[in-house]
């Protein structure tokens, strides 16, 4: 025997059921709305990182509907806000301000970052903390020179000599970005470039995370709280199934 449970809807005036599958998806939904959030308290120190959220929408148009829809729409929405710029006082650390990404330069693909926590290696080229080329508006960057500088035009000098230029990329969309697994992000061509002279590069700052931690703990609170509610009403309706099936089979 399947249990429902029924709510009134009374802004809508309509009865609302929910049956055991229904409180299972909601409770899966949930716990992995925990995941993006215990995601972005993690990289809560991480150089440039954009917080990530989940959200569903409900393919059903009305409540009851609704109340029926096993699965809905998932969106993934990255927050690409402006985090804070926090100096550093390195040379080579890099911040900026507006739109806009980092090139780099991963084996043979170009990815975008707003980590500007950068070095030199060995052979003199800009790279990132992970040995990936910055890539400067003519490619990779060589910097010969102990005294770097880099304006807020994005042109590095060293010992007074013009090094390049850093190669920053705005996008028209860039919710279509795909993050890679070092936290990067990459576009398949959706995203669209767009013309970018608004920016203003901050040397010697990075920007931290844009997650809100406050909000992001409330909100972890709350979804734990939530999962443990669905958690309860599962087995409360297992239990009670378990019952009636005892009952009915003492009755036959």
């Amino acid at each position: 025997m399947a249990y429902r449970l029924q709510r009134w809807n009374a802004d809508k005036g309509e009865k609302m059921n929910f049956d055991l599958s229904q409180i299972a998806v909601a409770g899966s939904r949930k716990l992995t709305q925990l995941d993006f959030i215990a995601n972005n308290i993690a990289n809560i120190s991480t150089t440039g990182f954009k917080a990530e959220h989940l959200y569903y929408t409900m393919k059903g148009k009305s409540a009851q509907e609704a109340a029926h829809t096993d699965l809905g729409i998932t969106s993934v929405l990255i927050d690409f806000s402006q985090g804070t710029l926090q100096r550093s006082g390195n040379p080579l650390d890099v911040a900026i301000e507006g739109e806009g990404f980092f090139a780099i330069q991963q084996k043979d693909i170009t990815t975008y970052t707003r980590n500007g926590s950068f070095a030199v290696n060995k052979n003199r080229e800009l790279v990132t903390k992970d040995g990936a080329k910055v890539l400067g508006e003519s490619g990779p960057i060589n910097i010969n020179g102990t005294q770097i500088e880099i304006d807020p035009e994005g042109n590095i000098r060293a010992d007074g000599n013009v090094a390049g230029k850093l190669k920053i990329v705005a996008f028209e969309k860039p919710g279509q970005l795909t993050r890679t697994a070092g936290g990067h992000f990459v576009d398949d061509g959706s995203a669209g470039l767009k013309k970018n002279d608004t920016y203003r590069i901050a040397g010697g700052y990075l920007e931290i995370s844009n997650v809100n931690a406050m909000k992001e703990m409330v909100e972890m609170i709350d979804g734990h709280r939530s999962f443990e509610a669905y958690q309860k009403i599962i087995q409360t309706m297992s239990d009670l199934d378990k019952i009636s099936t005892s009952r009915l089979g003492r009755v036959s």
